[in-house]
């Protein structure tokens, strides 16, 4: 470019052909600069291409996650409610008189007694905030959503342990610290897993008066009912919570496959 400048400089000293040069200057000029213009854009339009192909990789990705979280939330739902349910049956159930009453209360409470956490599949989700990349999302009713899904996810896990420790109060404590534990399972040998499971009529007649005896007792602590009571409320809003986040990623879905199409 100084190279060029010079020649034209030194063809005007030369010839005093001012006006000619001057138009032949401007005109190489204009051609160059269109020719930087050009190299950018089709600079830029590769970059915008390859941020697409980024882009819509991570929205399939997304998507396949999301599949997978329906069925996810789908089962939690129902694993959340079958829960609360048990704990209505044993608030309004009759108190045991019998060891078949007694195996029958057990496997409620213990149902209830079973824990398990909810564990999202939002790798791909989690890989965008980690790296910087979310920005790559540009349709900003799936980022928002998608947001909004891990605000929710946070909220579960907090009422989860939230529960957990009304359950470890009013629950287990008071199972542990009153009664025999575990009167249900064989203790005799040891297993790969939990033990044997034991039926009403595997039990002792020897031991039947104490079991009936302790699942009285728990029957009416007013303790234990109440952690039931709050088993069942909290059960419930989770149930719920998880219900209404499957139909709400069904539509998160659909809004990436429009945006997949639209490559």
């Amino acid at each position: 470019m100084i190279k060029f400048f010079r020649k034209i400089r030194y063809n005007l000293m030369e010839t005093g052909k001012t006006g000619k040069y001057l138009k032949y200057a401007i005109g190489e000029i204009i051609l160059v600069v269109i020719g930087i213009l050009i190299a950018l854009q089709i600079n830029n339009a590769n970059e915008a291409r390859k941020e697409r192909t980024r882009e819509v990789n991570y929205l399939k990705n997304l998507k396949s996650d999301l599949i997978s979280e329906i069925d996810n939330n789908s089962a939690f739902a129902k694993y959340r409610y079958e829960k609360a349910k048990a704990c209505t049956v044993l608030l309004s159930a009759k108190e045991p008189t019998t060891i078949e009453d007694v195996e029958e209360y057990t496997d409620r409470y213990e149902q209830v007694f079973i824990w398990s956490v909810f564990v999202p599949n939002n790798n791909t989700f989690k890989e965008l905030l980690s790296s910087g990349n979310l920005s790559l999302i540009k349709n900003d009713s799936i980022k928002n959503a998608l947001l909004e899904l891990d605000k929710h996810y946070a909220a579960i896990a907090t009422g989860e342990e939230h529960m957990r420790r009304e359950h470890q109060d009013y629950l287990y404590d008071q199972n542990i610290e009153n009664i025999e534990a575990l009167g249900f399972f064989d203790m005799t040998t040891p297993a790969y897993g939990f033990p044997e499971r034991l039926t009403a009529a595997d039990i002792p007649k020897s031991k039947h008066q104490k079991l009936i005896e302790d699942a009285q007792w728990q029957h009416n602590d007013e303790m234990f009912k109440n952690g039931l009571r709050l088993a069942m409320m909290n059960n419930s809003f989770l149930a719920g919570i998880h219900k209404d986040l499957a139909e709400f990623i069904k539509t998160l879905i659909s809004l990436i496959e429009e945006e997949i199409s639209e490559e």
